[in-house]
């Protein structure tokens, strides 16, 4: 078992970075996964000093050019997405291009003529993106998703041969049936549905979501 912490959208704020990760140590989180669009270089060493899983969102793929050595290295390394037998989480959506990295984000969009929200589309408004990770999901047999991108605290639970709904709560067990979830994590720096900061608990085994608020 091992329960995550799950962080996105810090936006530069150190200080409430610090309050997640104080709260989710006291709540006995074992694994820190960081969902992109950091902000600056101190949060990204708060990060690691936490020793935080990265994957990279809009602002790292967009902003990579401007950040100084070292950091421009390792953030070339954070991947797209994770991929666990679990979960699957990233920035925006778990559709991507197959074997797009960071260093190609802004030369494949302008070769597309396609704009920043093609790959990272905002799940809370846009139903075809949700359809289209829920496809994802589905056709991967994974249960569960989770993103940033949106700044909000949100859940899509779907269940084939139904509409998706949204689930109005925020602790859940994921249930043992084949629903596929999309669960928005929220800002820890920026929220855009109410005040403090946010980000998630996931409990691997028992299949426990909390999101949280501090």
């Amino acid at each position: 078992m091992t329960l995550w912490a799950i962080i996105s959208d810090v936006h530069s704020r150190g200080d409430r970075l610090a309050r997640v990760l104080g709260d989710a140590d006291s709540a006995g989180a074992e694994r820190i996964l960081s969902l992109g669009d950091v902000g600056s270089t101190s949060a990204i060493d708060l990060l690691d000093r936490a020793g935080a899983t990265h994957v990279f969102g809009n602002w790292e793929a967009s902003g990579l050019r401007g950040l100084p050595q070292p950091h421009r290295a390792c953030v070339s390394a954070w991947p797209a997405y994770v991929k666990g037998s679990e979960f699957w989480a990233a920035h925006a959506s778990p559709v991507w291009p197959d074997g797009l990295l960071i260093r190609g984000v802004v030369e494949y969009l302008r070769q597309n003529n396609l704009g920043w929200q093609d790959l990272f589309p905002p799940l809370q408004r846009s139903a075809d993106a949700r359809w289209a990770a829920f496809a994802e999901l589905e056709d991967a047999h994974i249960s569960a998703f989770f993103h940033g991108h949106t700044h909000t605290q949100e859940t899509w639970q779907w269940q084939p041969g139904a509409l998706p709904r949204s689930v109005e709560t925020d602790q859940y067990v994921l249930e043992p049936d084949d629903s596929r979830w999309l669960i928005g994590v929220g800002s820890a720096g920026d929220p855009h549905d109410g005040n403090g900061a946010c980000y998630a608990l996931f409990d691997d085994k028992l299949l426990q979501v909390s999101l949280r608020r501090v």
